[in-house]
């Protein structure tokens, strides 16, 4: 059943899988005879478990509860009237265990394992003494019904494979809510109904029973090794010591009570090396025959080989209880140990600790919510930084985003990209004061992605229209930000695209790694598509030229046009010539990188610039296979206007950086294909009228750089034809459209513009706030 997973990565065993698991079977297989010799054949088993109340299927609470649980409902959130499965429910439920176990079977595996531990739905039936009017609650025989049944069906319908059971014998939860437990209502265990089941389950043909405790979600330093809570998690009133030993006596009257039911030995992770002396203690006297090391196993996967060739475990590869990889898994995350294998789980781990509530109300608090908040200062849209972060800390993600929308209506796609180190982080006061400023830009992130999830991204346009009607050239992040605020304000909008969808340069071109796709996408859609037709068109495909003018987009009767067209020409490399092949323009490469309509990329390849979008282009070839990867730069490292943090990247990625390096000209063979390139040193000289110090070339320094590609990344300039269609518009002496500051309306009546060709290229959040600032002022101007 996909509804009883905890986790939308757990795996899912059914037809359409099948043969996803014999081919997982075999692996298994395969890899244990080449480390073991061919003799070797491991009995592999696949456990069979329905989650109950931790079910997250699509990565959010969706519990499936057997009975109501003063102690554990109000930690899930759930009221009294929240339903309970149905006897239906669970009698169709055990058909679904069956198949499973066929499926199973025909996959090669050799047992399957009924999970009934750690209050998933199994185990929580045990306990449901309070289920009233329901073959599956109050009696013995009513709570053990669906355990019983699901055991003893998949041993006489699917013959041929093994029955095992993963059984919680002490849940360590006060009764009536707890199985295994004393009926006075203390913690103290009573075995009497765990051993009746299980010797009724070895009767039935259990062949084996792992052995369970805790559940932990109410005591999770129960059974699990647990030094280190997760964040909101409780700390333990007992010595983890004690909590083992309560498991060892466990497990030895256990071991009295079935002397022939083989079982596993459970809860020693957390004696790190001596857990396989104690194990071996228990194997010795018979209290079990095998012991389990399930985190153990994760942070340290060669212990049993380890402990088979060299008698002992190397303390220093053990799990450390630190429950990390428990976090990762409630955070939607791939679980694993975030400390032994770092390189793949870390980053999965910091990944969903960003979309994990307590830890980002946390880090919010960090917050000193200043009388004059710099980091406002910082923030080109103007964000009211401290009041945004201050709402997270009061648990009300909502109106944290209301915060973060009145300013700039684009904030996931904004937290992806911004350059918060020199932005609003870089002007917050707690990296001075505090160690380190507030991650204003992860919890942007937070907030954003929660409101888009949660619906709260829907934009707010008034039922009534003003009757005014404003064209928008460009859907990139001025355009769309001034089409946003003009829908709010009343207005009828139509959006003028030469593209096939909205998002512009950022969306289309900005690496995935730095923004997804689907990311970007699915703002915008989240934000618009709720818009009546009536009030936003579209016109995509449509470029404007001597034909589509301004002036034919007022004679069509809108009221005001803004312009946010961006930069869309690149510059190339002046004076050279450019080979036939060999040669392409950084947006277009990383246009093609990011629609994965690129072919490959060679062994060798120079980027030329120092901007953002050739380090882009240098860490995406770089990613793409390129062995070699020179960021070719005339100036310094110092004076690279690159991010620092995207400089970084770049470095930890390998590329390789030619600083006061002036690429000169293109060296071809004689089919016109690039060979290499033409560059020389250069030191820096006096100021430009910039401040910049200029590059001179060094006499004599000049050399090929053998390169199979060149990507250009020398900067982008405004469209050949923009006076044409723009008539009547100032433009200064790079072709950029000149405008009032506060307004952003050009020297004509009724034209705004904004964004990149305006300011020549700055940020997706200055361009968002510009369209936002003229489009307050289309309002202002159209209203009465």
């Amino acid at each position: 059943m996909p509804e009883g997973r905890a986790n939308p990565r757990q795996l899912w065993i059914h037809d359409a899988t099948a043969e996803s698991f014999a081919r997982l079977q075999q692996a298994i297989v395969t890899a244990a005879a080449e480390r073991f010799g061919e003799a070797h054949r491991p009995v592999t088993v696949v456990q069979l478990t329905h989650s109950g109340r931790h079910s997250k299927p699509r990565g959010f609470p969706e519990p499936i509860i057997a009975h109501r649980c003063p102690v554990l409902d109000p930690r899930h959130n759930l009221g009294p009237d929240y339903p309970l499965i149905t006897d239906d429910e669970l009698d169709a439920l055990q058909e679904s265990y069956v198949s499973a176990a066929r499926i199973a079977h025909e996959a090669g595996f050799d047992a399957v394992d009924i999970k009934a531990t750690h209050a998933y739905l199994l185990n929580e039936l045990l306990a449901s003494h309070t289920r009233e009017n329901s073959r599956y609650g109050g009696s013995f025989e009513n709570r053990t019904r669906m355990l019983v049944e699901v055991v003893r069906r998949v041993r006489d319908e699917v013959p041929g494979i093994a029955v095992m059971a993963r059984l919680n014998v002490y849940d360590a939860q006060p009764y009536p809510y707890g199985f295994g437990m004393a009926t006075d209502g203390s913690m103290e265990p009573d075995l009497a109904e765990p051993v009746r089941l299980l010797k009724q389950l070895q009767e039935l043909g259990l062949c084996m029973v792992n052995i369970g405790y805790g559940n932990p979600y109410y005591n999770p330093h129960v059974e699990r090794p647990y030094d280190t809570h997760e964040v909101g998690g409780y700390v333990p009133d007992e010595d983890p010591l004690a909590n083992v030993a309560t498991m060892v006596q466990i497990q030895r009257e256990l071991g009295r009570e079935l002397p022939d039911l083989p079982m596993v030995a459970t809860g020693l992770t957390w004696l790190r090396e001596h857990g396989p002396n104690v194990a071996a203690g228990l194997l010795a006297e018979g209290s079990a025959a095998m012991a389990g090391f399930g985190r153990m196993a994760m942070a340290y996967p060669d212990f049993v080989a380890d402990l088979i060739e060299k008698g002992e475990i190397e303390p220093t590869k053990t799990c450390i209880a630190c429950s990390s990889c428990t976090q990762i898994m409630r955070d939607g995350g791939r679980a694993g140990c975030v400390v032994r294998d770092h390189e793949v789980y870390a980053p999965i781990f910091f990944e969903g600790q960003m979309h994990n509530q307590a830890v980002m109300r946390r880090l919010a608090e960090t917050c000193r919510s200043c009388a004059a908040p710099t980091c406002q200062t910082g923030c080109p849209a103007g964000v009211d930084v401290s009041s945004f972060v201050r709402a997270i800390a009061d648990g009300d993600e909502r109106r944290a985003y209301e915060v973060l929308r009145e300013a700039n209506p684009l904030p996931e796609i904004c937290a992806y990209v911004c350059p918060s180190e020199v932005q609003c982080e870089g002007q917050c006061v707690q990296q001075w004061i505090g160690g380190g400023a507030v991650p204003i830009k992860l919890l942007q992130r937070y907030v954003s992605a929660l409101a888009r999830k949660q619906g709260w991204t829907q934009l707010p346009v008034p039922p009534q229209t003003t009757g005014k009607r404003v064209a928008v050239i460009g859907a990139g992040g001025a355009g769309l930000g001034c089409a946003m605020q003009l829908l709010q304000d009343g207005h009828t909008v139509t959006i003028i695209d030469a593209g096939n969808g909205p998002g512009g340069t950022a969306c289309e071109v900005i690496p995935g790694e730095r923004l997804a796709s689907d990311c970007g996408e699915s703002e915008i859609a989240a934000i618009l598509d709720t818009v009546p037709a009536d009030r936003l068109q579209w016109r995509r495909g449509v470029r404007m030229s001597a034909s589509m003018t301004v002036d034919d987009l007022l004679a069509e009767g809108f009221d005001a046009v803004f312009v946010g067209i961006g930069l869309g020409e690149a510059v190339t490399l002046p004076g050279a010539e450019r080979p036939a092949n060999g040669v392409v323009d950084a947006l277009g490469f990383l246009r093609e990188m990011k629609s994965g309509s690129c072919a490959d990329v060679p062994r060798s390849v120079a980027v030329l610039g120092g901007g953002n979008t050739a380090v882009d282009a240098a860490v995406t070839a770089k990613r793409a296979g390129a062995r070699d990867v020179y960021l070719v730069y005339r100036r310094s490292f110092a004076e690279m206007p690159a991010w620092p943090k995207e400089r970084d990247e770049a470095l930890a990625e390998g590329v390789h950086f030619l600083i006061l390096t002036q690429p000169l000209d293109y060296v071809s063979d004689d089919q016109g294909r690039l060979t290499g390139l033409r560059v020389a040193s250069t030191r820096l000289g006096e100021p430009d009228d910039g401040g910049r110090r200029k590059p001179e070339l060094i006499p004599d320094s000049e050399r090929i750089l053998p390169v199979d590609m060149v990507i250009e990344a020398i900067g982008q300039r405004p469209p050949d034809d923009l006076a044409e269609w723009l008539c009547g518009v100032e433009l200064d002496r790079l072709g950029l459209i000149v405008t009032d500051a506060l307004t952003m309306q050009t020297g004509r009546d009724r034209v705004y513009a904004g964004g990149d060709i305006v300011n020549g290229g700055r940020t997706v959040v200055q361009a968002v706030a510009e369209g936002v600032r003229a489009a307050r002022a289309i309002t202002a101007a159209l209203t009465p």
